[in-house]
């Protein structure tokens, strides 16, 4: 029999008040990682204790296998399946079902075979903000008159407006925030390598069109500073990538190979036996990385995975969340979960473990926004690209906040972003060069290698230096040299791509191709 933790009995017992109240739709919110199976499981014994019968319905598979373990191992509660593939047993009080094999068997009649089919007490929705669709629609409807509680992380439609229109409350008990200063949940560290002009890109259904949305993601140079920041800011920790579409999923795992990586790729088509695979391999060491297009947005539980690549601009802070959150779950020898932003997600939607306040007004959005004080405090830094806020100076590469050239305004639907011209004194010019000498003489450059990276630094020549030492450089020196060395490589690469075309035209094989990736 497990023990739950305080705020998990908190949430048992507020979604026992809130029906005692005479609600009979609440939506259970369960931030990622906070143990809703554990919870729900404990909602289900209560039940089963009063002789009452539960259907708890999900969309996948593999969250069917999940409950019913965690139902067995916390309070040693047998369950049925119904699901293709899987022998049913109905005779138990408790039945798990896929949403897609009860839709086909309401539709062929087999409610006729067992009471239980049309008659459970309680109906608990799984990732419930998917029961707005037609399929969930059509079976709650049947179930009008019975109990009905949803759980999810993020209680708001696809279209980011409130669920009203099937819940009738929310029990909200604990947060993202509170979780991880409770070391439930690892930090999160943000980083905003570059950002994606979406001009011309179309919407419907409050959400941009893949289409126009491959037509900006795909393009080789975008693809390339996938790889490069990740081998800079994240290299060989386990990651997933959300892509746009299968094509571009493919094309950045290919990216990913070429620079000797081992990183796999996962679509709808996959069989299960094939994303099982590919997973052990992940939990093994055996593969690095898996591209995939929104196919683990929920569900996942991977605890190593510590970097979560975001490849893809949304309108929906829902979807947003769901990607975000795959890798929030703490493992020995983790300290924290990097999230590179290159869908401009970051300044749409803000950071995770901003607070939310929840509504379930159809006509509205379905959370509050943050306060305004905390978006003007929003930073990215230049150097490093970290985002973060309530801080004088980079929490990762030590650069003052003075010298930062952008503040990231969020959330609002109106977005606007502050630019200011980087300024840098005399005294962190000095600085610099002084570093700069001291890196020359440890690599044995030549002279004029200090002026020139000086140059690329600041954008002029240096003069009025010649008083100055040698002086040890700080973490954000390393973090720009490091830069400067994977954009060289880079161009390397390039190099031997064009090189090698033109030795052999249009015959130029496919490794010479790969292995000059840009």
């Amino acid at each position: 029999m497990g023990i739950l933790r305080d705020y998990q009995i908190k949430s048992v017992d507020s979604l026992r008040e809130i029906l005692k109240s005479g609600k009979r739709r609440p939506i259970l919110v369960c931030a990622t990682g906070s143990g809703k199976s554990v919870i729900m499981s404990k909602i289900i014994s209560l039940v089963l204790d009063n002789d009452k019968k539960v259907l708890w319905m999900v969309h996948r598979r593999n969250l069917t296998f999940q409950m019913r373990d965690t139902l067995k191992e916390f309070f040693g509660i047998d369950s049925g399946i119904i699901m293709a593939g899987v022998d049913t047993d109905l005779e138990n009080n408790v039945q798990l079902c896929t949403i897609q094999t009860y839709s086909r068997r309401i539709n062929l009649g087999y409610f006729g075979v067992h009471k239980f089919l049309m008659d459970p007490d309680i109906v608990i929705i799984d990732e419930c903000h998917r029961s707005i669709s037609k399929s969930y629609q059509d079976i709650l409807s049947i179930y009008h008159d019975k109990i009905i509680i949803g759980t999810t992380a993020t209680p708001m439609r696809f279209d980011g407006r409130g669920m009203g229109e099937v819940y009738d409350s929310i029990v909200d008990v604990t947060s993202l925030k509170e979780l991880t200063d409770r070391d439930y949940l690892v930090p999160v560290r943000y980083f905003v390598p570059n950002q994606i002009n979406l001009k011309g890109v179309r919407t419907a259904m409050g959400e941009y069109m893949v289409k126009d949305l491959e037509g900006k993601m795909i393009k080789t140079k975008l693809i390339g500073d996938i790889v490069e920041n990740w081998l800079r800011l994240a290299e060989n920790r386990k990651t997933i990538v959300y892509a746009v579409n299968v094509k571009h999923s493919k094309a950045i795992c290919e990216a990913f190979v070429s620079q000797g990586i081992t990183a796999e790729h996962l679509d709808a088509r996959s069989s299960d036996d094939e994303r099982d695979a590919v997973f052990q391999r992940v939990q093994d060491g055996r593969t690095t990385i898996v591209c995939n297009v929104a196919l683990y947005t929920e569900g996942l539980d991977i605890p190593s995975v510590s970097t979560i690549v975001i490849a893809r601009p949304t309108k929906s802070m829902g979807l947003y969340r769901q990607m975000a959150g795959r890798g929030l779950r703490p493992a020995e020898g983790k300290k924290d979960v990097i999230l590179l932003d290159h869908g401009n997600v970051i300044e749409t939607h803000g950071l995770l473990d901003w607070e939310m306040e929840w509504t379930l007004d159809g006509k509205k959005r379905a959370w509050s926004k943050p306060s305004k004080r905390l978006t003007e405090r929003l930073v990215k830094c230049r150097v490093c690209h970290k985002v973060f806020m309530g801080a004088n100076v980079c929490p990762d590469c030590g650069t003052p906040v003075k010298s930062f050239g952008k503040k990231i305004l969020t959330v609002e639907a109106d977005l606007e972003e502050i630019t200011k011209k980087e300024k840098f004194s005399m005294g962190e010019k000095r600085q610099w060069y002084g570093m700069f000498l001291r890196w020359a003489k440890y690599k044995k450059y030549l002279n004029g290698w200090v002026s020139h990276k000086y140059r690329g630094r600041f954008g002029v020549w240096p003069r009025g230096m010649d008083d100055v030492s040698p002086i040890e450089p700080t973490q954000e020196f390393h973090n720009y040299i490091k830069h400067l060395n994977i954009k060289f490589a880079k161009s390397r690469n390039k190099e031997k791509t064009q090189a090698a075309l033109e030795r052999g035209g249009e015959l130029a094989s496919e490794h010479e191709l790969r292995q000059g990736f840009d």
